[in-house]
Parts: C-alpha cells; structure tokens; sequence
C-alpha cells in the first residue's frame, strides 16, 4: 500500500521551508556578521529526474550533504557562477577577475556550510529533532554531472522540494539567488510530516503525540494528491488510505 501525504497537511512543508530560511538569516548574522532577509520566491516539488532541468544550463556551482538521520536522502543547493563571485566578494572584499584564489575558495566553502547547516537546523527545529550532517560537498560542473553526483542513491521515485530563494543583504548591492533540492527519503518523510499538526490557538506547527501517529510502512512508494479537498468535515477529507 502506497504512503499518502494528507493535503491538510502539505502546508506545513511550506513552514519547514519557511523556517529553514529564517535559520539561514539567522545564521548568517551569528557566524558571517552578515546582516540578510531571506526571501522565499516560490516552492515546488519534482521527480529526481527533473533535478538537471530545473538547474539550468552551463556551469552551475553547487554544495551537497548526505543526510544520515531523519528525513535522510539528501541536500543539494545550486547557484550560478556570478552568484558565487558575488558570495566569494561579499565574503574577502575582492573582486573574482577570471579563477577563484584559494581564498575565495575557502570564503565560498564557509558560505555554504552556513547555508546549508543553517537550512537545515531550521528544519530540525520544527521537528523538534536534530538532523546531523557533515561539511558539504561544493563543486562546479554542469547539471547532469551535479545531479548524477548528488542522486547516486535517492529513490527514483522520491519526492524532491524546490525551492528557490533570494538571499537580500542589508546595506549592500548584493543580492543572490539559491536553488534549493531537498529530496528526502519518501518513507522517513512522510513519516515526520505525519506527526505534526498545527496549534490551534497560534496556527504554529507542532509535533502530536506519539500515539496519535498512524504507524507507516516505511519500503512503500510516496504519492501526493493535487485534487479538491472537501471542506465539509466528512471521511473523504482526509486523503489517507485505511
């Protein structure tokens, strides 16, 4: 039987969003001592064969991590060469003329181990739960490479979330734009997203009990209903099968 997302509760994937960029401000503030927004401009979700389309073409600069606990699967952000050059100057004060030095390499390695580690903490915050990971892996190639790299062993039939931010910093012209792959293991996913709900008074997420979680079979297939939900209160407005 295949593990069903409720539709209810697809929003708060939204919110695991929502907070990874705020802990990515944070982050940036605390560890960078550099005062940024970080804006969500729009949040969709693929199959792990797209992954090479929704990059781009040409050289994509990218930083990957393996995610070793819940939801597992992986991490992977991408950006353009010009947004590296912006982050390597934002980072050493000097200009990127042709090759990164060694310097602007170490400043774009740190920027991505606060975007990422940022990112996720935000997650694991939600969740009430803390995720591990290690330095990431940054590189510069072509999409079909970064991807072949970074879905070595995610399930083909996984659900990736895309995200595409605008990371704003204050008092400055710099603005850069992230892509954002967070493809999760299908099964330990939905398991987490099972077990949050909403305060009813603050509209916050919030994880339920452990006895109020239905148990999953985590081997199972991911699906995601698109359709209407009725509002009415009846038993087809949750989208779960029994």
């Amino acid at each position: 039987m295949p593990l069903l997302i409720d539709v209810r509760k697809l929003s708060l994937i939204t919110d695991l969003v929502q907070d990874g960029t705020e802990q990515v401000a944070d982050s940036l503030g605390s560890l960078a001592g550099v005062d940024a927004g970080v804006d969500v401009k729009s949040l969709s979700f693929v199959q792990p064969g797209d992954i090479p389309t929704e990059m781009g073409t040409g050289e994509i600069h990218s930083a990957r991590i393996r995610l070793t606990e819940p939801p597992y699967g992986v991490f992977l952000m991408t950006f353009s060469t010009e947004t590296a050059a912006e982050i390597a100057r934002l980072m050493t004060g000097t200009a990127v003329d042709g090759e990164f030095t060694q310097l602007q390499e170490s400043a774009l390695q740190e920027m991505c181990n606060i975007l990422t580690s940022g990112f996720i903490d935000g997650i694991a915050n939600t969740l009430e739960t803390t995720i591990n990971m290690e330095t990431p892996t940054v590189e510069a190639d072509d999409a079909s490479a970064i991807a072949d790299a970074a879905l070595s062993h995610v399930r083909r039939d996984s659900l990736t979330i895309v995200l595409d931010s605008l990371v704003d910093i204050s008092e400055s012209d710099v603005a850069f734009s992230l892509r954002i792959f967070l493809i999760p293991d299908p099964g330990s996913f939905v398991h987490l997203i099972d077990q949050l709900d909403r305060d009813v008074e603050t509209g916050e997420p919030t994880s339920v009990g452990a006895t109020d979680v239905e148990e999953l079979d985590m081997d199972a297939d991911v699906q995601v209903f698109d359709g209407d939900v009725p509002t009415d209160g009846g038993d087809d407005a949750d989208t779960r099968e029994e």
